[in-house]
């Protein structure tokens, strides 16, 4: 699963990141649990180092553009089509709904 931290912090693509302005909690070694619909804990984990992806389509031909920080995280033990809320030590819970692919992507609020 991916957590995306829509930060839009000047970075090189690819370099390893941690959510800057209002997301400073989502970095390495933050806790994080994933939660079932009835509030049980099913995934518990430590955030990795994030990577910066591309914030917009647009390639503006320079080195340093704006990014978004992006966490893989270990679901394993979810359902696939479940519902559940990824939990953060700061920040809203956020909801999560994984496919029939067993993926999912949040992004912080």
């Amino acid at each position: 699963m991916a957590l995306v931290a829509p930060d839009a912090v000047l970075r090189e693509l690819g370099e390893t990141c941690a959510g800057g302005g209002p997301f400073l909690y989502a970095h390495a070694t933050a806790d994080y649990r994933i939660e079932d619909a009835s509030g049980r804990t099913v995934v518990r984990g430590t955030l990795p180092e994030g990577e910066a992806v591309a914030a917009f389509n647009h390639d503006p031909g320079v080195p340093r553009v704006p990014t978004y920080c992006r966490f893989s995280l270990s679901a394993e033990g979810v359902v696939a089509g479940g519902h559940y809320r990824l939990v953060l030590p700061e920040g809203a819970p956020v909801a999560l709904k994984f496919g029939d692919d067993g993926h999912a992507t949040a992004v912080l609020q």
